[in-house]
């Protein structure tokens, strides 16, 4: 099952590329080299932090959670937590780093 959802999700990603090809190849083409090397940093460093705050600290603060359902529900609060704060940061870095192009 989880084969298909990820033959799935890799089809709907190609597909949203392919039909975005244009806008994508205007709005990279009006950056520099510096600048997308900024950006596939921040996109790394940024995945790496919110892995590292859901993995590391969220398991470590439900962990002191007796009861299975809250413990789930604390674990869902701090991914979709994480995310937000992640996503938002991520998107002011690459306001800055392309000068509001993206």
């Amino acid at each position: 099952m989880a084969g298909i959802f990820s033959v799935l999700s890799g089809m709907l990603l190609a597909a949203g590329f392919w039909k975005n090809r244009k806008e994508l190849k205007e709005t990279y083409s009006k950056l520099d080299y510096m600048q997308i090397i900024g950006i596939i940093l921040s996109y790394i460093i940024t995945v790496a932090v919110a892995f590292v705050l859901v993995y590391y600290v969220g398991n470590w603060l439900v962990s002191f959670i007796p009861f299975t359902f809250l413990r789930h529900a604390a674990f869902s609060v701090i991914v979709i937590f994480v995310l937000f704060f992640s996503l938002d940061l991520l998107h002011k870095v690459l306001g800055k780093i392309t000068k509001g192009v993206l």
